[in-house]
Formats: C-alpha cells, structure tokens, sequence
C-alpha cells in the first residue's frame, strides 16, 4: 500500500481505509501547523499509517506511541514504523487501561463510532500537561445528527436537531462534549480547526490548563433554537420556547460549543504548509480551508439556500452567488461554508434573508 508516498502494508484483519486519506492529509498539516516539538500518541492505530504520516510530514515530532486493542494491529504498525524509519513506541492494550503509561502532548482519538467515552482518557494523558493537542473524529454522525436523539443525548450529553444545518449543530456538539470533559480537569480548550466530510465529524482542539479558561470554556456553551414552521434560527444560553418571527413553538439543539470552530492564524498556517506539500487532495484541501476561514466570525448556523426559498414560498430558487452579492450590498457579512454546498452563512436578520430572496424573483 502507498498513501500520499508512504509505503506501508496492511495485515490480514485490520482496519484502512482509503476515505480517510483527506482527513489524514488535514489532521497532518493541523500538527505541522502546532509548529513546537510533540510526542504523539495514536491511540486507535491500526496499521499506524496516521502516525506513520504526521511524524514523516512534519519535523516537529518528535515520537509517535501506537496503541491498539488488537495484537496483529499493533504487530502491523510497528512493522510500517519500523520501515518509515520514525522513532516510536507500541503498546497493545485499550486506551483505557494503558492510558498512565503514555506521555503525549498531542493526542490522536480515531475510534469506530463516537470518541466520547475516551475523552476522559485523552485529559488523564495531559494531566501533567500544561498546554497539549487533542484531535477526535465521530464516526457516529447518524448520532450527532438527530437520527438517534436518545443514544446522542446519552452519549454526549445533549439533545441533537435533524433538520437543515444538522452536520453543523453535530460538530458543536461534539466540540461542547470535549469542552465540558477538559473542564473536569481544569482544562480550557480553544478549536484550531473543525470540520465535517464525508461520514465523520473531526475537531482538533488545543488545551490549556487553567480554572479561569475551563470556566470561560463552559461560558461558550448555549442552545441553537429553531422554528420548523418559518426556519427562524438563532443561537442562545437557553431556547425560549417561541419563534421571534412567527410565534409558533420552537425546537432546539444543545448544550453545544456556541464558540469559533477555527482559529484563523491556525488555518493561515495549514495553507501555507498545504502548499508546499504534493497531496492528492491538495486543491481540495485548499478549497476547504478558505471555507473554514470564511466561517470565522460567523453565526453557529447557516441557511440551505433551497429550504428557505421553499419555506417563503418561493417558486425560484436564486443562485447562491446572487444570495451573497446581495446581503453583502446590504451591508451583512455572508459567506458560504463548508457543510454545505448550496448553503450560506451570514448575520443577516431573518427578515432581511426573506427580503432579499423575494426580490430575486423579481
């Protein structure tokens, strides 16, 4: 097997899978773009090809530590990471258990459904910690995003919302479960750069030790209220129960991370590594950061262009570039964004959205 110039191979039972080659590439440039010196630990490695990748990219690690439940699993990743010639560790274990035995200062959480019962496990790695890196995929999207309420709300703590920015409401949801679990340890966390794709959810985060960040962490905490009859959405501590446009009965998704999901410096940084790297997925992974980059400074939600013009009773669907000419001639920031591709974000009221859409039939 070849990923993005590494040669590595895969073992009889364990896991790869090639759809996950642009999350590697992203979550690679993410610790390049870390820039200090970092102990790795990939604690779901299969056949170590992650690890294998960030510390072969990016000079600035100095060890990666493989760990898996699986005996052949660990066999095959430090039989790849003995080839790439990096200097690692391998411990056959669940995360779990060993979790007093690493030392890691950036710490990768890529298991088979939701991250949420490890997380506890990633702060009892960074408890000696100061500062340190958490990056956690959900592959449990179903979950997060309104098609399981009961198993979301069990599982992370919050009641999720199926409707047309669900992926969105998903990621601040996984983002809050990370927030609240690091505040139990004194921790603060700060997003570096969030993403949906495909069928996972990713967050990379870093964390600060501090009682005063883990309080302002929780403070970022709140609810996005919304009305099914008009699709009024707006984000607050707590939902009031009534739409501010309609008067009719809202829903509601949270607790959720009501915070940035990027930071712009960061995301400035894994471009300018993205360009000097030959990825497969380099153009693609330069269109998602400017998305990402876009997003900054944008309300927790966004708008599905078709849905509104359906939901106003608009018989004409305006292209997404004329959406945006006119908001920001209006004087309303607007921006599209990566969950969707036919949706927008903006500040925009409510009220001037549906205005605008009406005269574009005209």
């Amino acid at each position: 097997m070849n990923e993005e110039g590494i040669d590595f191979s895969i073992a009889k039972g364990v896991f790869y899978n090639p759809e996950m080659t642009f999350c590697r590439s992203m979550s690679s440039l993410a610790v390049g773009a870390i820039g200090g010196r970092l102990d790795v630990c990939d604690s779901f490695c299969a056949s170590g090809i992650r690890g294998i990748r960030y510390a072969k990219e990016n000079k600035n690690v100095k060890s990666v530590t493989f760990v898996d439940i699986e005996k052949s699993a660990i066999k095959c990743a430090e039989k790849n990471a003995k080839k790439a010639r990096i200097r690692h560790d391998a411990i056959h274990g669940n995360i779990s258990r060993v979790v007093f035995d690493i030392a890691a200062d950036f710490l990768e959480l890529d298991p088979f459904g939701t991250p949420a019962p490890y997380l506890y496990d990633a702060f009892r790695v960074f408890n000696p910690k100061k500062t340190a890196y958490l990056s956690a995929t959900a592959t449990d999207v179903a979950v997060l995003c309104g098609g399981k309420t009961k198993a979301c709300m069990k599982n992370y703590h919050s009641r999720p919302l199926n409707n047309e920015f669900t992926h969105e409401n998903g990621l601040r949801i996984m983002v809050k479960r990370m927030a609240e679990t690091a505040a139990e340890f004194n921790m603060g966390i700060k997003p570096l750069v969030s993403f949906s794709d495909r069928h996972y959810l990713k967050a990379i985060v870093q964390v600060e030790r501090s009682a005063e960040l883990a309080y302002e962490s929780m403070m970022s905490l709140g609810h996005v209220e919304y009305c099914p009859s008009c699709g009024y959405r707006e984000a607050a501590k707590f939902p009031k129960g009534k739409c501010a446009n309609c008067g009719k009965a809202t829903d509601y998704a949270g607790p959720m991370w009501l915070g940035e999901l990027h930071d712009k410096k960061f995301i400035d940084d894994m471009e300018k590594l993205n360009m000097k790297r030959s990825y497969s997925h380099k153009s693609e992974i330069e269109k998602m950061l400017g998305l990402l980059k876009g997003e900054i400074g944008m309300p927790p939600h966004y708008y599905n262009i078709h849905a509104f013009a359906k939901r106003a009773g608009i018989g004409f669907v305006p292209r997404t570039e004329d959406v945006i000419a006119a908001l920001l001639k209006s004087g309303f920031n607007a921006k599209r964004t990566h969950f969707s591709p036919v949706s927008i974000k903006t500040g925009a009221p409510y009220g001037v959205l549906k205005q605008i859409f009406s005269e574009a039939v005209h």
